[in-house]
């Protein structure tokens, strides 16, 4: 071993997987490719429990250290955790299992590390562009995110385990990632951005760091009405374990019970519209004419009013059905007098 190849690496990337050997394989093939030192950075994955033959991956040859550890299936929360605790690097960066970074990514988010102090640096997330060719719904969806020209500081609800970097003591301080929600979807990056926005972190998007994302729940609007619904549904889990949450995230101002004396005229009146767009009739109407849509007019501005209209629907019906389990939970629980 060289005198380069025995020093000490000082970043660490974890990767939880689960059952993705594929999707791994070219997570860990492109960073084959890091303009990084390979010499400085090891690779992590850490396999939740899958049965795939994810294993064979330390059978490869790849320029960086790579380690495979098992475990048996927690959730990718507690992989991640797994990882950073059996890593060395000064800093962590956590990379999806169906993430595809640029070759600078690492280089670039090290350097944002060390030019900043109590920052956690996330990453640019783009849709492959053999998504966005075989996927009406990606297309119309995500057509108009602009790539930002500049890093940018971004709210902790931009926090995205996708592709995080923090410093390894900063993490540990902030006590890791934590399951807020009882599993999954469990919100654990919104809860870790929670936890260390009052903690008096910043977060910081840099738009050099442009990393591939193979999102299968894009693949259509069905797809994606399923992911959002869970999510939502998970999401009054979230606000009971940070009660201070509350109305923090957009997406769920106007999903909630009406608070009429509490919420303002203009809040009821966003959520009465919003409980008759995401009634059975409407959202039975909106759905089946997204089909006509997409065959008549398929890159047209009501196409994607509806994709929205109809994925608000569901967030609305998961989030409701989520408080609703909650409080039959209480009710459950409380004591009988």
């Amino acid at each position: 071993m060289s005198e380069q190849e025995g020093d000490r690496v000082d970043v660490s990337v974890i990767i939880p997987t689960y059952n993705r050997k594929e999707s791994l394989l070219r997570t860990l093939d492109s960073l084959s490719r890091a303009t990084y030192p390979a010499y400085r950075f090891e690779v992590t994955a850490v396999d939740d429990g899958g049965d795939d033959g994810t294993e064979e991956i330390v059978s490869r040859s790849y320029p960086f250290r790579l380690h495979y550890l098992r475990q048996d299936n927690c959730g990718a929360t507690a992989a991640r955790n797994h990882g950073a605790e059996r890593s060395q690097g000064q800093y962590l960066i956590f990379i999806d299992d169906d993430i595809e970074p640029a070759a600078n990514v690492i280089e670039t988010l090290a350097s944002e590390l060390a030019a900043r102090q109590q920052t956690i640096v996330l990453g640019t997330l783009r849709l492959p562009p053999q998504i966005l060719h075989v996927s009406r719904f990606a297309r119309s969806e995500y057509r108009q995110v602009p790539a930002p020209a500049a890093g940018e500081q971004v709210s902790f609800q931009a926090c995205m385990t996708g592709l995080l970097a923090v410093d390894r003591q900063d993490f540990v301080n902030l006590g890791g990632f934590r399951d807020p929600t009882g599993g999954w979807p469990n919100w654990d990056d919104v809860d870790f951005g929670y936890r260390a926005s009052r903690a008096g972190f910043r977060f910081w998007r840099s738009a050099a760091a442009v990393a591939w994302h193979w999102d299968y729940a894009v693949a259509d609007l069905h797809t994606a009405c399923e992911r959002w619904y869970r999510a939502s549904k998970a999401a009054p889990r979230l606000f009971r374990t940070h009660p201070g949450l509350q109305g923090q995230i957009p997406m769920f101002r106007d999903k909630g019970p009406i608070a009429w004396r509490q919420d303002p005229p203009m809040l009821i009146l966003r959520k009465l519209a919003r409980q008759t767009v995401s009634s059975l009739p409407a959202m039975w109407s909106m759905e089946h004419a997204v089909p006509t849509l997409e065959r008549r007019a398929p890159g047209s501005k009501p196409l994607g009013l509806l994709y929205r209209w109809i994925i608000s629907g569901y967030i609305y019906r998961g989030y409701r059905k989520g408080l609703d389990e909650q409080s039959t939970q209480s009710t459950a629980t409380s004591p009988t007098v």
